[in-house]
């Protein structure tokens, strides 16, 4: 199960339960989407777009406190940036982009416990 940080994102966004589901409705729907972007530039070996989509997966996963994918989208950033091997920036993507699929079940979980 995905482990979120709650506190953090009522931080941002007060403790509304309404409109913490609002939030992570919404990451619910984009995430997806940015994941099959990031997961077509890595195959395709483009260091610049995986490195895009793997800041504005961070920045969202950050945002509403799912720490693990923050983490693990600031490595795939780096390399990108850095111009690492593309089969590591590769298997690093599809770990995450298998991970991010299987969690969106857990995080609609969490959506009805609010």
């Amino acid at each position: 199960m995905v482990t979120l940080d709650l506190d953090h994102l009522k931080k941002i966004v007060g403790n509304d339960p309404a409109f913490l589901r609002q939030v992570l409705q919404i990451f619910i729907d984009n995430a997806p989407k940015d994941v099959a972007e990031l997961s077509r530039f890595a195959q395709d070996g483009d260091h610049e777009k995986v490195a895009f989509f793997a800041h504005k997966l961070k920045s969202a996963s950050g945002a509403i406190g799912f720490n693990e994918a923050y983490e693990a989208f600031r490595d795939i950033e780096a390399l990108a940036k850095s111009m690492g091997p593309i089969d590591t920036i590769q298997e690093q993507v599809e770990g995450m982009a298998s991970h991010c699929v299987a969690c969106m079940v857990d995080i609609e979980t969490i959506m009805k416990g609010l």
